[in-house]
């Protein structure tokens, strides 16, 4: 699936709930469905937990850096540029940009999680199709 099919992922049957460890950061997965299908949560926390973690740290890293290339390449010198200029106009600019560069920031991160999500509904839709033909 391309970044925007998994964008346009419809998840609506999907709330997955998880916990982390504040001491070594596993994930504890809770809750994978929004109704309360049997599934074998043991086994989605050893194959999901590291991969929902990675996940996870892959969307604070985007928002991280999102915050700092923005700052340093953006922000700053567009202040600068419009303080000297006294052009209130380019903050106005900037500020639209701020908001669009979040909402591409968050698309990312969005596509990234339903990655994780497909994944594994994929796979317990697999694994129960599979119990019910045996």
């Amino acid at each position: 699936m391309g970044f925007f099919k998994y964008l346009t992922w419809d998840n609506a049957h999907m709330d997955l709930r998880y916990e982390q460890d504040p001491y070594d950061g596993h994930m504890n997965i809770t809750n994978v469905y929004q109704d309360s299908r049997k599934v074998d949560m043991t086994r989605i926390n050893d194959e999901y937990s590291g991969t929902i973690r990675d996940a996870q740290r892959v969307i604070n890293a985007n928002r991280i850096g999102m915050l700092i290339i923005y700052l340093a390449l953006v922000f700053l010198p567009a202040l600068i540029i419009s303080v000297m200029q006294e052009n209130i106009l380019l903050l106005g600019v900037i500020i639209i940009y701020t908001i669009l560069a979040y909402f591409v920031v968050e698309a990312v991160n969005q596509v990234k999680i339903n990655q994780v999500l497909h994944k594994l509904d994929q796979d317990l839709k697999a694994s129960s199709h599979s119990i019910r033909q045996g």
